[in-house]
């Protein structure tokens, strides 16, 4: 039986003002993007669910040619969640109770030990049942670019957090990216690959006092965000989202 090891990180800041510099890094996210597109386009339209959601309104990154079909479809799923929570839950959350066995959560053939087990999931479908929905989330290429230079850096080396592996801070990555944002937050997730489960591990939030990548993921005063997928050395995958307003 194996075993799947993962972690989430958030963090948020508020900003004053802010100055930015321009990096190229095209050529060198090339194989991080190339990793991601083996996604064939029969699974990808799955992923989406339009039989249950308007995603004219909420597949918000589905023109944007440089994000991978899951890079799309992470900021699908935030959007689906932010606008009806609720139904979120007892579409996608609800149907995972039975896969849980005290603190062993079973995805396949793979167990996952959770700190919480059923619990942190229970918890998080009444939130979702009684939280408000929010506006959609819009692509935002800078919020995209600082994501991206994040996973880049971190994801070749066995590091996590928000710091990247040269010293620098989330602080001074919002300064270089963050031009005309005036809130910004960040959530990591390490270990999941598929844009569904990356954003259900961050609103489940297990073993995260409170719950703020959760928060962060339904929080109103985000209009715009940026996100990115990629390898990393230890955890096989990560996914940075980034989200931020004007």
């Amino acid at each position: 039986m194996r075993q799947r090891k993962y972690i989430l990180l958030a963090a948020i800041i508020l900003l004053g003002s802010c100055t930015t510099y321009e990096l190229d890094l095209t050529n060198q996210f090339r194989s991080v993007k190339v990793f991601f597109q083996d996604i064939d386009q029969k699974q990808y339209e799955n992923e989406k669910d339009g039989k249950n959601w308007h995603l004219n309104s909420l597949d918000t990154a589905a023109s944007i040619d440089d994000l991978s079909f899951e890079e799309r479809n992470v900021v699908l799923e935030l959007n689906k969640v932010r606008t009806d929570p609720g139904k979120y839950a007892e579409l996608y959350l609800v149907p995972l109770r039975h896969r849980y066995s005290g603190n062993r959560y079973q995805d396949g053939n793979v167990t996952i030990i959770t700190e919480e087990g059923l619990p942190a999931l229970d918890e998080c479908i009444e939130v979702l049942s009684r939280t408000r929905p929010v506006v959609a989330l819009s692509h935002n290429e800078k919020l995209h670019e600082m994501a991206k230079d994040h996973v880049l850096k971190q994801g070749q080396t066995r590091q996590t957090g928000h710091s990247s592996p040269n010293g620098d801070s989330f602080q001074d990555r919002v300064r270089i990216w963050g031009k005309g944002m005036s809130y910004v937050g960040e959530n990591i997730s390490y270990g999941e690959s598929s844009a569904r489960d990356i954003v259900i591990q961050l609103l489940i939030d297990d073993g995260v006092p409170g719950r703020g990548h959760r928060e962060n993921i339904l929080n109103a005063d985000y209009d715009q965000v940026g996100v990115s997928i990629g390898p990393h050395q230890e955890y096989a995958y990560m996914c940075v989202i980034d989200f931020g307003r004007h």
